[in-house]
């Protein structure tokens, strides 16, 4: 039995669970048998034994190949030799400060808490906004679905979808110099899964166990009913992994304004809790020559000031408060940047293009909770008052005018359905609705003019339809007498003010409202606990959203406390689509089913879109280095892809007559 003891503290770090349960049965029921060990001799019993280990353990280690990177029903455009990425500059100098400007407040460092606000730089499935917490892999910003190495070294996806596997780096290590190891993964992985939010947690359900392979190996088990869907790797690829000696002790589920300890290329440094933070770069961070890492996180400093509303964070730019900012109301693009600085090219602005779905920027949506909002009748009128060209006109063309989910990108329904898409809609004939098969999506019809009269007789007939009636102009309810009227809630005053024009002509109808921007936190408190009538998020995917749209439309997330689907969306077609896109074998078999998706969200009229956005504004002081690339796949990386210029800051010093 001693060597049992001495195998298993060897074998142990390779065989957990049932596994070495099943080894350590065995080779006690081996070893028992006196007659077996004196035929053989203990050097045969030995041998026997060792084999037998290896018999169990060689398939799980000595099998596994690992890969430099993944890319989601496709191959990575970068070889495994690659020394950095096409958009970086991979000598970019380090130092200096970025100062960025974000919206609200935070009091958390911790982005699995239950409740609170995390800190910008804990994002917890965008590893580019993840300072903190190195993640397993990096995506690339270059191309649509690919991720590559990071904390882990390697990837490995069995063929038959059963798991996913990791190598972790030798010479990864905590800001504290411990070495990064399996534990640490074991102990997230429970973490993540079991005690998290449920925006972290609901994902991770299709995860059964996690398996310890080696020193620095291990694989996630996929669910058997999950298995065969083709974005699991990049979700578990996108896992930041938590240090286990320093959470031990403290809880993990409520948020926390003691800086954790890291591993990323930042750590916390001053900070002033709700309204600013400083991160400081890590020096000699063990990722900084990681092929994906290089001629990245080049700043000494990132300074996260928090504002109050857009205006605010506007000011803060033009007054040197904060060194860029991406401007989001119209007219102040259009106006409010006619400065001496701005004219003399010291305060920059620029449009840059995106590659990525653009799609849907503060769409309103209805808390469907409500009996009113259930109807497609009701959901419709609403509908046919929106007039998105109009704000367009008025808005001085910045924004797109969005026909789909999935904007401007190749995932976007257009036309009538194809084959692949028939497909999938035939058998939810009964429960979707029947335009879905005989009428492209578009706007509302008679664009342009604000309102039109057309557009509001049908609203008319569709709510009369639904029950409303006209009564003292009031539209109330001729069964249960209740009057219409919604609120809206709005994360800022300036989304707020956009909504008075739409309230404007709702009011036509004798439908009442009022418009509220409450402080962030009560914004967020609402909108998760459903105290609203209307409000309004972005929905901004990527080219794998399958778990932006499980958040945001399944409806396990409106049975969960705190999830993302805030409109409390409960559709069974819906449903069975995005299930559809998990099971997708092929980029065409996933573009049909999130085609079929898109088609059922707009002809429901769950959303009322009326904007999209495919250039992002950008305003920045002219202090900085900047990498030549192509369009990328998401906004503007400042803080991520740019660089200290001392000339350029020194020559604006200048002009501030702050030498």
């Amino acid at each position: 039995m001693l060597f049992l003891q001495r195998v298993h503290r060897v074998s142990s770090k390779v065989v957990r669970g049932d596994e070495w349960k099943r080894v350590r049965t065995f080779s006690i029921c081996f070893l028992s048998s006196s007659k077996r060990c004196a035929s053989y001799g203990l050097a045969r019993c030995i041998l026997f034994l060792g084999t037998s280990l290896l018999q169990l353990v060689s398939p799980v280690v000595h099998a596994i190949e690992y890969r430099h990177g993944f890319a989601f029903l496709d191959e990575p455009g970068l070889p495994a030799d690659f020394t950095h990425t096409r958009y970086v500059n991979p000598d970019a100098p380090k130092g200096g400060v970025i100062r960025i400007a974000e919206m609200g407040t935070w009091d958390s460092f911790n982005p699995l808490a239950l409740t609170g606000r995390e800190v910008k730089g804990v994002a917890f499935w965008v590893p580019q906004d993840n300072w903190l917490f190195a993640t397993l892999m990096q995506p690339a910003l270059d191309e649509p679905t690919t991720m590559y190495a990071n904390l882990a070294d390697g990837i490995a996806v069995d063929p038959e979808g059963a798991w996913v596997g990791f190598r972790l780096r030798a010479d990864a290590t905590w800001h504290d110099g411990k070495p990064i190891t399996v534990d640490d993964v074991v102990w997230s992985f429970d973490v993540f899964r079991n005690k998290a939010t449920p925006t972290v947690s609901t994902p991770m359900q299709v995860f059964s166990r996690i398996e310890v392979t080696g020193d620095r190996e291990f694989r996630f088990i996929i669910e058997e009913s999950a298995r065969g869907d083709a974005v699991l790797p990049r979700r578990a690829a996108l896992l930041p992994i938590l240090p286990k000696h320093w959470w031990e002790g403290r809880d993990v589920t409520r948020g926390t304004t003691e800086p954790p300890l890291g591993s990323g290329p930042y750590r916390v440094g001053r900070f002033s809790i709700g309204r600013w933070v400083e991160w400081e770069r890590i020096p000699d961070w063990w990722g900084e020559n990681v092929p994906i890492n290089r001629g990245r996180y080049n700043f000494d400093r990132i300074k996260v000031d928090y504002f109050r509303d857009d205006q605010v964070q506007t000011e803060a730019v033009k007054g040197h408060e904060v060194d860029v900012r991406f401007e989001t109301v119209p007219s102040t693009w259009a106006t409010g940047y006619d400065t001496p600085a701005a004219r003399q090219g010291f305060l920059r602005k620029a449009e840059f293009t995106i590659s990525r779905p653009a799609g849907l920027w503060w769409p309103i949506f209805w808390n469907l909770e409500q009996a009113r909002f259930q109807d497609i009748r009701v959901r419709e009128a609403l509908w046919l008052m929106s007039d998105g060209e109009w704000a367009n006109k008025r808005s001085w063309g910045f924004w797109g005018l969005p026909t789909s989910f999935f904007h401007g990108s190749e995932l976007a329904a257009t036309g009538l359905p194809g084959e692949l898409e028939l497909r999938l809609l035939e058998p939810l004939r009964d429960q979707i609705p029947p335009r879905v098969f005989t009428e492209p999506f578009k706007l509302p019809p008679n664009q342009g003019g604000g309102w039109h009269r057309e557009n509001l007789l049908r609203a008319e007939a569709l709510l009369r339809e639904a029950g409303w009636v006209i009564e003292d102009d009031q539209l109330v309810h001729s069964g249960t007498r209740e009057p219409f009227h919604i609120r809206f809630v709005a994360v800022s005053p300036s989304l707020g003010g956009s909504f008075i024009p739409y309230t404007n002509k709702l009011k036509r109808l004798g439908i009442t409202s009022n418009i509220k921007s409450p402080e962030i936190s009560n914004w967020l408190f609402r909108m998760r606990s459903g105290d609203f009538d209307a409000g309004a998020i972005w929905f901004l995917p990527d080219f794998t959203p399958t778990l932006l749209v499980s958040n945001t439309f399944h409806s396990a997330g409106a049975d969960q406390a705190y999830g993302g689907n805030w409109s409390n969306l409960r559709d069974p077609a819906v449903d069975a689509l995005i299930e559809h896109m998990y099971k997708a074998k092929s980029w065409d078999e996933f573009v049909a089913a999130t085609r079929a998706l898109d088609r059922v969200l707009l002809w429901n009229f769950y959303f009322v879109a009326v904007m999209s956005k495919t250039k992002n504004a950008l305003a920045w002081w002219d202090k900085f280095g900047m990498p030549e690339h192509g369009i990328l796949n998401r906004e503007v990386v400042y803080h991520d892809l740019w660089w200290w210029d001392e000339t350029k800051a020194a020559r604006t010093r200048e002009f501030l007559g702050d030498r």
